[in-house]
């Protein structure tokens, strides 16, 4: 009985911990910007998703409620997928690079509808996660974990970088990753 009061209580820690647990032991390094530039919502379904959803001031609950929206309308698959954001809103189905462009098109309206827009920037990234300064994506043979894609929202006047996972969040409802 004791070790299961014990167990538990490791596991209740780790859950509670999660967050960060995963920043102490993985790390993003940045390679480069996206080829593709921040898209601009067209889909007129997804627009009046977002429409209707609240409009929020801090630039936390932005980021949280773009996390909570690409996180329910999207899917995450192996297979070729589209990775365009209007796509997306149809089909669904999407990897890293369509997670990464879905939520920064999410951000990046959000930030116009607010106002914020001139005050932070969305970037979409590609990059390297390390584990204990170890490169993952090298122990990987497919060319689809050579490298992963995510977002950055950064404070144009102080320069503070704001690094989240989509699919990091979709899996393990972590809302912010740690740049090395």
């Amino acid at each position: 009985m004791k070790k299961w009061v014990v167990f538990l209580m490791i596991i209740f820690a780790i859950v509670i911990c999660r967050t960060y647990l995963f920043m102490s032991f993985f790390k993003y390094e940045i390679i480069r910007e996206s080829a593709a530039p921040v898209s601009v919502i067209t889909n007129q379904k997804l627009l009046d998703d977002l429409k209707t959803s609240r409009s929020e001031d801090a630039i936390d609950n932005i980021i949280q409620d773009a996390l909570r929206k690409t996180s329910s309308d999207l899917s995450f698959t192996f297979n070729k997928c589209y990775n365009e954001v209007n796509h997306l809103a149809e089909s669904k189905n999407a990897n890293c690079i369509g997670y990464a462009g879905f939520l920064s098109a999410i951000i990046q309206y959000k930030l116009n509808k607010s106002r914020h827009d001139k005050q932070w920037k969305v970037h979409h990234k590609v990059g390297k996660i390390y584990f204990l300064n170890e490169n993952i994506n090298k122990f990987f043979d497919s060319n689809f974990f050579k490298d992963h894609d995510f977002v950055t929202v950064e404070n144009i006047e102080t320069k503070e970088i704001i690094p989240i996972d989509g699919t990091v969040y979709d899996y393990f409802k972590i809302n912010r990753v740690q740049l090395k």
